[in-house]
């Protein structure tokens, strides 16, 4: 047998072998810095998933040292009313002994004859937002709204009540807002913000969704909560005093009282004389929608867009189980798009149905470079070959102005108050998430859509939107943000990956199909 060739491959084996030997030796400095930075990498990482909880409490505490009311995620600073705060007041003739009666309830007259101010009733006081109707023994009813009345008064007769009905009231309140408004004195009032909290009862863990909009946008947002049967709560602003007339023909019409039984209602009307009210307070109005929400998870909207209609069950089934499974912060986005107005087709509610629609150009993104383009609509339009999880990973992008589904348990700071009409209210809400050291995730199968429309047009006395910004995104918030956070104020520091995120994006391009 010829042993020669493998003698040969022998050789070169061992040739081989000691070429790597002789480069390995000659590039150990460098080998050995790579292992260093590669295990610097990986404790880093490890520790940084592991304590990322208390860098954003850290981050939160420290914030604090800087927030005034409404002002860099603290609350505003403003009394709301309650449920249980929105009493009936019923006082004796000596004004001596007085009791209040709590609003929803039926108040019979074993419970009345108890107390004492009803032996002798002198007045019965219904605040803002309250109806009470007293049953006679006779059969007949005395409905009371808002005011002060006497007993000794012809048209209120205290003798033979038999029972009190306190229920809350739209119509009562807006009937209350009607009478300051036709009042001089009271349009040099402050501003009058009152609460009507849905009938309906939801569960803690539930996800509400909020809105804030003018008179103009009742009709409009009658097609968001259509399909959320979830929990809202909307803040409707009275751009003038006039508006709570046609806010009271709204509620009038057939089935809108009905519709927002489910719906919790705050009504703001604004100190008319101070002459701001032309700025519309986009962010102080979404910070009083998120102070009267009852639940735990919040999702905040625009009252233009409509959610695709199994949204709330994905959310209410699925996300909220895994917001509460999260080790850090996490904000799920909502993906949203615009139509054009002229569509008049069926409006898309799946991927398979706003495919052909974004192909077509009839749907798009709105800002595809800054404003919604890191939400990387690519991924969320191409699902994966091997698995469908249900949401992707971004990297947050300075300028991003996401919607957002978020724990409200987790440190979440409210809206910017100093932001008025359109303009860095949302982006400086997500850049606060980032360097608090939120993550984002996006939703892969659900999104949100509105129509899109002529330039914006703000109620009020149709003041250029350039001469009513007083606080910008770039010129006040963002170098206050880098005094906060230091210079690194815009890094992703929640995203997991932020270098591979930025190499896909460089890579494929932003908002492309």
């Amino acid at each position: 047998m010829d042993w020669t060739p493998y003698r040969r491959l022998s050789l070169q084996l061992r040739v081989r072998l000691r070429r790597f030997r002789l480069h390995f030796r000659r590039n150990a400095r460098r080998n050995t810095v790579l292992l260093l930075i590669a295990t610097y990498i990986s404790f880093h990482l490890i520790a940084r998933a592991g304590h990322l909880h208390n860098s954003v409490d850290k981050r939160w505490q420290h914030l604090q040292e800087f927030v005034k009311p409404g002002i860099l995620g603290a609350p505003p600073d403003v009394e709301l009313n309650t449920k249980d705060s929105v009493r009936v007041q019923l006082c004796d003739t000596e004004d001596r002994l007085c009791s209040f009666w709590t609003s929803d309830q039926v108040w019979k007259s074993v419970e009345l004859n108890r107390d004492e101010a009803w032996l002798n009733p002198g007045w019965i006081k219904v605040p803002i937002g309250v109806q009470a109707t007293l049953m006679m023994d006779n059969g007949q009813q005395q409905i009371l709204r808002y005011g002060r009345h006497r007993c000794d008064d012809t048209s209120l007769n205290c003798e033979g009540i038999n029972s009190m009905v306190v229920e809350a009231s739209i119509l009562s309140a807006i009937d209350a807002i009607s009478i300051a408004c036709q009042a001089e004195e009271w349009l040099r009032e402050p501003a009058i913000i009152h609460t009507i909290y849905a009938k309906k009862v939801f569960s803690k863990k539930d996800i509400t969704m909020i809105a804030q909009f003018s008179i103009s946008r009742l009709d409009r947002f009658e097609r968001a909560k259509a399909v959320w049967r979830g929990p809202s709560s909307v803040v409707i602003f009275l751009a003038t005093y006039t508006d709570i007339v046609e806010l009271k023909k709204y509620f009038e019409r057939p089935g809108k009282l009905a519709l927002y039984n489910s719906i919790t209602i705050t009504i703001v009307k604004p100190n008319y004389s101070l002459g701001t009210h032309s700025r519309y307070p986009i962010n102080h109005l979404r910070n009083i929608g998120i102070q009267t929400t009852m639940t735990d998870y919040i999702y905040v909207i625009d009252a233009d867009f409509v959610p695709t209609s199994r949204l709330y069950d994905f959310a209410s089934t699925q996300l909220i189980s895994l917001l509460e499974k999260a080790t850090h912060p996490t904000a799920y986005v909502v993906p949203c798009l615009a139509i054009k107005e002229e569509y008049r087709g069926k409006f898309p509610d799946t991927i398979k149905e706003l495919q052909p629609l974004m192909k077509s150009g009839i749907a798009y993104i709105t800002d595809p470079r800054s404003g919604h383009g890191p939400t990387y609509t690519q991924l969320f339009l191409n699902s994966p070959v091997f698995k469908n999880p249900p949401a992707y990973e971004v990297c947050y992008e300075s300028q991003w102005e996401p919607y957002y589904i978020v724990n409200r348990n987790y440190p979440h700071p409210y809206y910017d108050e100093r932001f008025k009409n359109q303009g860095g209210d949302k982006q400086s809400h997500a850049l606060m998430l980032n360097a608090l050291g939120y993550r984002f995730l996006v939703l892969r199968e659900h999104f949100m859509y509105h129509m899109d429309h002529a330039t914006l047009k703000w109620t009020g006395d149709g003041l250029e939107q350039g001469k009513q910004k007083d606080f910008t995104y770039f010129e006040n918030y963002a170098p206050e943000m880098q005094r906060i956070f230091g210079s690194n104020y815009r890094w992703p520091r929640g995203c997991t990956r932020p270098l591979v995120q930025s190499f896909k994006r460089d890579l494929q391009g932003i908002g492309t199909m």
